[in-house]
């Protein structure tokens, strides 16, 4: 797997989205099952459009539930930028659904990105919502 974040969808009904969440910074990687209700992709596009604005541009998005009492898993994106020069960052924690021999497996990675990357997600992530089938990515460098 190339370095960044994968989001295809699995399955739909009329309230949620299965999306199988997949991460690799070349070190260390991750994935998941989230469940995402109707018009969650496209809110996470549109929190997401045009980062970085500013060199001090925040911003975080949650995908799916964190906790052994809900179903399907969960994926945190905080995007930033740590530093004056724009350079921006995606810093991730991945949690699985369930536990396997009592534990729950979970990974944080940081990957370094690049606006155009953002732009793309947006758009993907979009077509996502709209069509309910599909991949979208974030490449990261």
């Amino acid at each position: 797997m190339d370095k960044g974040f994968q989001f295809d969808v699995k399955w739909h009904d009329n309230d949620v989205v299965e999306v199988h969440v997949t991460a690799w910074n070349g070190a260390f990687g991750g994935a998941a099952n989230v469940y995402v209700a109707i018009g969650g992709l496209k809110e996470t596009a549109e929190k997401l459009e045009g980062f970085p604005r500013s060199p001090t541009d925040n911003r975080e998005v949650v995908l799916g539930r964190f906790g052994p009492e809900w179903a399907g898993g969960a994926i945190s994106m905080r995007f930033y930028c740590p530093d004056g020069a724009g350079h921006a960052y995606v810093e991730s924690h991945i949690e699985s659904e369930g536990a396997v021999a009592g534990i729950t497996q979970s990974v944080v990675l940081v990957l370094g990105i690049e606006p155009a990357a953002m732009d793309s997600l947006v758009r993907d992530l979009r077509r996502l919502e709209a069509e309910k089938t599909g991949t979208a990515h974030l490449r990261t460098v």
